[in-house]
């Protein structure tokens, strides 16, 4: 009695012509990771910057924009760019604050404070009709300035913020790549 073995060779050449396409889809793979990742950043990033500052999602998003990830440039990142806010932004009213004492709440973790320094900053409604904190430059009544604070570039900054940021980055850019390869080797073997 012989006994014969068969190699099915047709099996070998669609593996081989899968794994041919595999490796050209590993720059797509990568691409489509670094955009999700940016994504998700980009959305995290407000979250994470309104729970240890006293602002809205919206007004940091206004100040980001994105740059994705294409074939030719395979990297993205965010960039925000915004002007420092006015201390009037953090009364405990807002811009509409009828408050005649000038007490600010910039981050959460802290509680109102008074704005300090010589001469003293006092709050009042100026002609655009908006109330800010003002102080006088010199002990005589004018000239006036309008007291300013951070910006949402540097409420991202801060080591906190980014650190937070950056491990979320990390974990999802690891299962992203993850995802991606896998899906495209899901679809070279179908």
């Amino acid at each position: 009695m012989a006994s014969r073995i068969v190699i099915d060779a047709s099996q070998l050449n669609k593996i081989i012509k899968g794994l041919e396409g595999f490796e050209k889809q590993m720059p797509g793979a990568f691409v489509s990771a670094v955009n999700r990742t940016l994504d998700f950043v980009y959305t995290r990033t407000g979250q994470i910057t309104t729970k240890h500052y006293n602002v809205r999602t919206r007004e940091i998003k206004e100040s980001m924009k994105k740059y994705k990830a294409t074939f030719n440039r395979p990297r993205a990142w965010i960039q925000i760019r915004s002007r420092r806010y006015t201390l009037a932004r953090f009364l405990p009213g807002g811009l509409g604050s009828t408050t005649k004492v000038a007490r600010v709440k910039i981050k959460k973790s802290a509680g109102y404070k008074r704005v300090g320094g010589k001469p003293g900053a006092f709050v009042q409604r100026s002609p655009d009709g908006n109330t800010h904190v003002f102080r006088r430059r010199r002990n005589t009544r004018y000239p006036i300035d309008v007291l300013r604070t951070i910006s949402p570039t540097q409420m991202v900054q801060n080591l906190n913020v980014m650190d937070e940021i950056q491990t979320l980055a990390n974990q999802k850019l690891a299962e992203r790549i993850d995802h991606e390869i896998q899906y495209r080797l899901r679809k070279v073997r179908g």
